[in-house]
């Protein structure tokens, strides 16, 4: 298997879990003649045919290079995969009690973190960086309603 040939089957798959999940979006009648269901059955079926694409076009390919992801080599990858699975359950868990900011923070700390691990400060500047310009754009621009958690009574918005 090559890089190309196993992103393609991949990507064909996840289209066509997507387009299982388009069909059960539900219909109304009211609104526009379009409906809800146009734009995940149009990323679907360019996920599919961009899948299908990538497969046909390797599988010609008079050259292939076999691919490995290489996890076995690197155990350290594994834990860094685990660990980040963990922080997102944590994230997700603690998201309402300490809020959308506070918690977006140390998710993004903990991810920089494992990444990067030398880079303390930058790590926080993109964690602080990063929660502040989601909240701004999800909770002021587009008037979402996100977690405010233990900052509640301290945001002006």
């Amino acid at each position: 298997m090559t890089k190309n040939l196993t992103a393609g089957i991949l990507a064909v798959v996840l289209g066509i879990a997507y387009l299982i999940g388009a069909f059960m979006v539900p219909v109304y009648e009211a609104g526009d003649q379009i409906g809800p269901r146009a734009f995940p059955f149009l990323v679907a079926a360019i996920v599919i045919v961009s899948g299908g694409i990538l497969v046909a076009k390797d599988l010609r390919a008079p050259e292939r290079v076999p691919f490995t992801w290489g996890f076995s080599s690197d155990p350290v990858l594994w834990l860094r995969i685990l660990a980040i699975m963990v922080l997102g359950i944590a994230y997700g868990l603690a998201l309402d009690t300490l809020g959308y900011l506070i918690a977006t923070f140390l998710f993004m700390v903990g991810v920089c973190s494992l990444i990067n691990a030398r880079k303390h400060g930058q790590n926080l500047l993109i964690a602080a960086i990063f929660s502040l310009v989601t909240f701004v754009v999800f909770a002021v621009v587009l008037n979402l309603s996100l977690p405010r958690g233990l900052l509640g009574d301290v945001l002006p918005f």
